[in-house]
């Protein structure tokens, strides 16, 4: 089968990403362009349109524009996904051989940016619940925490990136931790991808937007969270902490040279569907459908586990013996298609069409699940083994660069790494460029094979001695 021709299958229900539920919720001025002969919107970077750093052209004016209506000093737009964004807004905030603080769970783009520019992470660690393998918020008192620990004399931190909400729709509650940060003078990175729509909706009881909570940088995957095409996300800029041209400088370092411009067209219409008030009121029913699906689930005896994202159904499989990725083939099979496998849950993706028939389809296949499966109750979710404040042994971007061998993984205890470790999704780092391989990190592992079966059996690249 080729490519283009699985791209046309279709299943019984597509609860992934991206959240326009394959087409259903795209833009109405996207939905429009895409009925053109096809290929007829690929043009390339003509005057009229320009790019997202020009001075002029309308993606300049639209960035402009949106940034005036949602109250921000700048936005721009991006084509290479959130990831994009993020990397250039850490080159922003740091220079190589300085220190970003950041917790222990970001994304793995944030690890390559730092190698990329030699930029040392200060790693904290985050609360985690045994009861569903997941990281909890960041408390205020836990952040408090772990500036105690840090020596701001020795190491000359410039910035701290946050998460929120996570990946599963945990959120924390940022202001109080921004706060911090800047009684600190240090400005604050809010990777915001999973949350993007907290933005247009703040009379939902929500969490309040990093935008909000007066974050430097927000950034917010417009495909995730908010119902563009895959690759397209925002960045947005307030403050004095960060300079203009030192962002501009990093987005132009990591962008293209020939953004797609039916990927830029998106970026304009998601956010301006959402600024539109008949629009925003549409989906604003999609979120209060969803917060009834939650309920209406609970009291059919589903075993859920609430999160701060109503969009995001997450089933703890682990309270009826199953594991997470057994139950994501069964669904699979069937044609229910979810976004994220974990050892004790699976989270479905709601996306923002209408979900009428979902509870029916749900059910039906949760009771063919239960009956037509076998059931281990030996699942256990370990905290990883991070310390609450800790960074590479070897500059990451020094163990990046370094000539390296490979070796199984088993065997690597004590040597220092030069990959990053990091099942994906959801694509957070167990092991970065730099860091010793420790008992506990390869214990835990084992211990955790369910979660890592890839990687039992693999090889690491570590520094010669």
């Amino acid at each position: 089968m080729s490519i283009s021709s699985f791209l046309t299958k279709k299943f019984l229900k597509s609860l992934f990403f991206p959240a326009h539920n394959r087409g259903e919720a795209l833009p109405k001025g996207l939905i429009r362009l895409l009925k053109e002969q096809p290929g007829f919107w690929d043009l390339p970077e003509l005057p009229e349109i320009g790019s997202t750093l020009s001075c002029s052209g309308l993606v300049h004016d639209a960035q402009i524009s949106i940034a005036k209506r949602v109250n921000s000093k700048n936005c721009f737009f991006g084509v290479n996904g959130a990831s994009g964004l993020i990397q250039s807004g850490i080159i922003a905030m740091a220079n190589p051989g300085e220190y970003l603080l950041m917790p222990r769970n970001v994304h793995t783009s944030v690890i390559k940016a730092c190698a990329l520019q030699n930029i040392i992470p200060i790693f904290f660690d985050v609360e985690f619940s045994t009861e569903t393998g997941h990281y909890l918020p960041i408390t205020k008192k836990w952040f408090t925490s772990v500036l105690t620990n840090l020596d701001f004399e020795k190491k000359k931190i410039v910035g701290v990136i946050l998460v929120s909400p996570y990946y599963q729709g945990y959120a924390t509650n940022l202001e109080p931790l921004i706060k911090i940060c800047h009684q600190h003078n240090l400005p604050v990175l809010v990777d915001e991808a999973h949350g993007s729509y907290f933005l247009f909706c703040e009379n939902l009881n929500l969490p309040k937007s990093a935008l909000r909570a007066n974050a430097d940088l927000v950034v917010h995957s417009l495909h995730k969270s908010l119902n563009g095409l895959t690759q397209t996300a925002v960045i947005w800029h307030n403050g004095d902490l960060i300079e203009e041209n030192k962002l501009i400088k990093s987005i132009n370092l990591l962008q293209t040279t020939s953004p797609n411009s039916l990927l830029l067209s998106s970026c304009e219409e998601s956010i301006k569907e959402w600024l539109n008030k008949e629009n925003l009121n549409n989906y604003k029913k999609r979120i209060s459908e969803a917060k009834k699906i939650f309920k209406e689930l609970i009291k059919r005896k589903i075993p859920l586990i609430k999160t701060n994202d109503p969009l995001k159904i997450v089933l703890n499989t682990s309270k009826v013996g199953i594991d997470g990725f057994t139950a994501d083939r069964f669904f699979y099979k069937n044609g229910l298609i979810a976004e994220l496998p974990e050892m004790k849950t699976l989270t479905f993706c709601l996306g923002f069409s209408n979900q009428k028939d979902f509870i029916f389809l749900f059910q039906k296949l949760w009771e063919k699940l239960l009956i037509h499966t076998n059931k281990s109750y030996s699942l256990k979710a370990i905290k990883p083994p991070f310390r609450l404040v800790q960074s590479p042994e070897v500059p990451i971007g020094v163990a990046w660069n370094s000539q390296t061998y490979s070796i199984p993984l088993t065997k690597s205890l004590g040597m220092i790494s030069g990959d990053i470790i990091c099942p994906y999704p959801p694509g957070i780092p167990l092991i970065v460029p730099g860091e010793r391989i420790d008992k506990e990190r390869i214990e835990w592992i084992k211990t955790q094979s369910l979660y890592n079966k890839d990687l039992l059996n693999s090889y690491i690249r570590v520094l010669h001695n």
